[in-house]
């Protein structure tokens, strides 16, 4: 079946508040479905209009032009629209909803109240898909579809070239989330996945949108005195390189003329070959530290290159007119559950290296407000000693204990008082490691020691730690047999690999 909708425009300001009281009155506590279109990219672009459904079983949807947002009679239908419940308001149904809650923010109108996300949804029943398209969950979960004219080739709307107006493209949009509120429920009903939906999810949607309207507050001038000075190591560093190579100016970032340099000229030992040749990664690097000063001055460029390109010029071209950073945080891309965010990324602001830690002082708070830092203290270690009810893991938590040396000393066999530096980070490997499955090869490559003994270093660990060896078992265990893990929340994760005859 192919949706078709009948979009008549709301064209004047009394007829589009007059509707929109409408669709307030009609709603019995059903989310009203709406769909958003923009200009450019959604929600950080501005809005074209939007639609909402009047008849569902008819077809019809009512069609705003954003010009009519401007009047205040308009603006203040709207608001009492999406109000909360208790004063009068109706739920909200959309496809990827913070971005319309992200524009609408932007005209003073806060959409309290979201009944349903139908990509949301479809993430926590699938979170293993890489984009959820509306028209791609339309034909799974309401085995219906948009027309051919009308599917957009990414998320929402594609307006370039289609022939079809904004407003009947979004007018489909509008019905096809209506058609899958339905299904989506039920689904999420049938999966246990109700609480984490309603519970985590939902509230996090405004919460998001809120933070990316608010942006944050970025030091303009110290940004560009960072990006300035990184330039320069930039070329000093180059020029060191070409010195080092002793024949004058070559593309430093051109793997062909690198390798020529390091292994046919220098004569450096090649450490692994790729289907082009020899490597020349960070890694590969690494390895040929100290052999001549051309690695470590190479391995310097390339951290100082990528802190000027991705924080220097891509922080200060992501400053908005208003001074501040608006990124987009996304919920429905790692499938874990995490939040990631893009345009920029801001949650990987640099710190291991002194300069990149500078690139934080130039993150500041609003006047009159001071920014809190808040580091949960080796949040994956409590996590694995309440999951795995290990008593003693939880002993050394309880009784505040240097967890890393503790379990050095289970591990090595020595009192708290001798452990080693190198016996504490050792322990600490272990530790982080096992949070992310690592095993007795992976523990061997980091600590650079023979896989025999990082074997031997997991057996005593879980020796000592006996209720995590039991716990880590039963959760493949069960994840095997069900063929999903699940989190505490009740999050699901599909691992079909884990029935997989390529071991």
């Amino acid at each position: 079946e192919v949706i078709e909708a009948e979009v008549p425009e709301l064209d004047t300001p009394a007829a589009a508040a007059a509707a929109i009281a409408a669709a307030r009155a009609a709603g019995g506590g059903e989310p009203l479905p709406v769909a958003a279109s923009w200009t450019g990219s959604e929600g950080r672009t501005p809005l074209e209009g939007i639609a909402f459904v009047t008849d569902a079983a008819g077809g019809e949807v009512a069609w705003l032009r954003a010009e009519v947002l401007s009047d205040e009679a308009v603006r203040a239908a709207l608001a009492a629209l999406v109000a909360l419940p208790a004063d009068g308001g109706r739920p909200v149904a959309a496809h990827q909803a913070k971005a319309l809650m992200r524009s609408l923010l932007d005209v003073a109108v806060d959409v309290r109240t979201l009944g349903l996300d139908t990509a949301i949804a479809a993430y926590l029943l699938d979170p293993a898909e890489s984009r959820y398209l509306l028209d791609e969950v339309l034909r799974r979960y309401a085995g219906a579809e948009l027309p051919a004219d009308g599917a957009a080739a990414e998320g929402q709307l594609d307006l370039e070239g289609s022939g079809v107006s904004a407003a009947l493209r979004t007018g489909r949009y509008a019905l096809a989330v209506a058609r899958l509120i339905e299904p989506l429920t039920q689904a999420l009903d049938d999966q246990a996945l109700r609480g984490l939906y309603d519970e985590i999810e939902v509230p996090l949607v405004r919460v998001l949108a809120r933070m990316e309207h608010v942006g944050v507050g970025v030091d303009a001038a110290e940004l560009r005195a960072l990006r300035d000075r990184l330039t320069s190591e930039v070329e000093s560093l180059r020029a060191a390189i070409w010195d080092d190579a002793g024949i004058g100016e070559f593309n430093v970032n051109s793997t062909p003329q690198l390798r020529e340099i390091l292994f046919d000229k220098l004569g450096l030992t090649p450490q692994k070959k790729t289907k082009t040749g020899y490597s020349t990664d960070a890694s590969s690097l690494e390895k040929l530290a100290g052999q001549h000063a051309i690695v470590d001055h190479l391995l310097a460029y390339r951290e100082v290159e990528k802190l000027r390109s991705t924080y220097g010029d891509g922080l200060l071209a992501e400053v908005a007119g208003d001074g501040r950073i608006h990124a987009t945080f996304n919920q429905t891309v790692a499938r874990t559950g995490r939040l990631s965010s893009d345009q920029p990324n801001l949650h990987n602001i640099p710190v291991r290296s002194e300069i990149g830690r500078e690139f934080r002082k130039a993150f500041v708070p609003a006047p009159g407000c001071e920014l809190l830092v808040a580091d949960y203290n080796q949040i994956e270690l409590r996590c694995i000693a309440h999951l795995a009810e290990d008593p003693g893991l939880i002993e050394s938590f309880r009784a505040h204990r240097d967890i890393h040396t503790e379990t050095a000393s289970r591990i090595f066999g020595v009192e708290p008082g001798e452990v080693t530096i190198e016996q504490r980070s050792k322990a600490k490997m272990v530790s982080y490691g096992l949070a992310y499955g690592m095993e007795a090869y992976g523990l061997g490559q980091r600590l650079n020691i023979p896989t025999e003994e990082a074997a031997l270093i997991l057996a005593a660990y879980f020796e000592a730690f006996p209720a995590v060896r039991d716990y880590m078992d039963r959760t493949v265990a069960e994840a095997r047999q069900r063929g999903y893990t699940e989190t505490l929340f009740g999050r699901r994760r599909q691992i079909p690999e884990l029935s997989s005859p390529n071991y």
